[in-house]
């Protein structure tokens, strides 16, 4: 290869299409989203360009698409780094208009797209162009004579990362989690068989953009939420957070741990592509499985591999707890009292409950829930409505932060300790009839205890002796 070299120009997109050149998608290109509403967009555009009261218009001028941004790796061999979007569905737009002279018949730009929903999207998005009626159907290859890319070639990897971060596909923003992917993939650079099993764990457990929720309501609030000094998650927080406050590390070097429940031995780990990840205290070797890995929510965060196994973690501690229902008391308990509680809460539940989680593992897992579910309640009761704010007001309204309270803990009773001295039985205190309409939040928050604590409430349908009920239902299943 040159030295690092940068080519721009412009291309009509037959000319583009028309190469024998091998053109492939990384492994940090995130699936293919477009959907119908894209597309008819796109054609909208093109009639409004190339046709007066729907007649083809031979004059008019070349209709731009933007840029495109392709790596060059190697003699002849391109990554698309910027453009996916637009490329792709301008090729199944050919190919399902004209199938049989298509540039995909042809064989040129056979791209592979490895993640299911870039598949999902192309199947629907392939059925619905060719059940579209429209007059750009008829004169799409005199459309794509006159349309055209801006296109950017670098040989450089750097700087194709670095065009990547700062530049969005047409029409869909990249979020704080499309950019880290990208980012921590980038640290692996020569690396290409780890970018690839990094690559695929990211995509898969992405599905549904769940990480999205998790990097927004999980660790950046484990992590930012201190003090009283506390605000929302927005884009920019985030990539601070986890890629510029990222630590590097030397190149083969293993990935530094810091002592917590999951980690009194060890010092590193290692990741190999053969075992997986391999814990070394001392001269031992401990393989062990995602929501055992040694990393504490607030730890700092190694850039690269370490990103990716500490994110490997919390979705698989996520997934544990609420998803898989791992443990049957705990998830009878999270679907009874939570059950229609507000989105924010239920939220604010998960977040605390993860913390716990991290630092005492199940020991009094259901304490906790039950402690934290009285203090929840209690706010639930004495408001019409909760707003996101309410959750930051629980947290910076009393004398400690309570998320700061379970990081700093000792024991699980400390943390249950502190959420009674803040929390009493006075803020139950209110009649039945005080709590709005039966089908209210309130009333259903009311009907969700007296079915959780049947066994332990004597008949007593108000919620003044709920401690005495929360005691009791831990004495009876001790």
């Amino acid at each position: 290869m040159k030295q690092s070299e940068l080519i721009v120009g412009t291309c009509l997109i037959e000319n583009f299409f028309d190469t024998d050149a091998h053109v492939s998608l990384p492994d940090y290109q995130r699936p293919y989203v477009w959907d119908y509403v894209k597309l008819e967009q796109l054609y909208k555009d093109f009639e409004d360009h190339f046709f007066i009261d729907n007649v083809y218009n031979e004059n008019a001028p070349l209709y731009y698409l933007g840029s495109i941004l392709l790596f060059e790796k190697d003699k002849n061999t391109y990554e698309v780094i910027d453009g996916q979007q637009r490329i792709t569905s301008l090729l199944i737009t050919d190919y399902a208009w004209n199938k049989d002279e298509s540039f995909l018949e042809s064989g040129y730009w056979n791209l592979e797209y490895n993640s299911l929903l870039s598949s999902a999207n192309l199947k629907q998005n392939y059925q619905y162009i060719k059940s579209t009626i429209t007059v750009v159907k008829k004169h799409i290859q005199d459309i794509f004579s006159k349309l055209a890319f801006t296109v950017i070639i670098t040989n450089s990897e750097d700087e194709a990362f670095t065009f990547f971060d700062s530049q969005n596909a047409r029409g869909v923003t990249l979020s704080a989690v499309d950019f880290l992917k990208s980012y921590h993939l980038r640290e692996l650079k020569g690396k290409e068989s780890l970018q690839a099993i990094f690559a695929k764990k990211w995509d898969r457990n992405n599905t549904g953009q769940f990480l999205n929720d998790l990097f927004n309501l999980i660790l950046w609030r484990s992590r930012q939420w201190k003090g009283k000094h506390l605000y929302f998650e927005f884009k920019d927080a985030i990539l601070d957070n986890f890629q510029k406050q990222t630590i590097k590390g030397k190149d083969g070097e293993a990935i530094r741990l810091y002592p917590n429940v999951f980690n009194s031995l060890s010092s590193s780990l290692t990741f190999c592509e053969s075992q997986g990840v391999v814990v070394q205290p001392n001269a031992l070797n401990l393989q062990t499985t995602a929501e055992q890995y040694p990393f504490a929510l607030r730890q700092p965060i190694q850039k690269g591999i370490g990103f990716f196994l500490y994110t490997e973690k919390y979705f698989a501690i996520y997934q544990m707890l609420f998803i898989e229902n791992r443990f049957a008391d705990f998830t009878n308990l999270y679907n009874t009292l939570l059950r229609g509680v507000s989105y924010y809460f239920r939220s604010f539940f998960r977040l605390a409950i993860i913390s716990y989680y991290d630092k005492f593992k199940e020991v009094k897992l259901i304490e906790c829930a039950l402690w934290l579910d009285y203090l929840l309640g209690s706010y639930r009761i004495n408001q019409n409505s909760i707003v996101s704010q309410t959750v930051i007001k629980i947290l910076r309204d009393n004398n400690q932060n309570l998320l700061d309270v379970i990081e700093m803990s000792y024991r699980p009773e400390d943390v249950f300790r502190f959420i009674e001295s803040i929390t009493t039985d006075e803020f139950y205190n209110k009649k039945t009839s005080d709590l709005g309409g039966e089908f209210g939040v309130r009333r259903i928050y009311l009907q969700n205890n007296l079915d959780f604590y049947e066994a332990v409430r004597n008949n007593e349908k108000q919620l003044n002796n709920k401690k005495r009920w929360l005691n009791e239902y831990i004495n009876k299943n001790k």
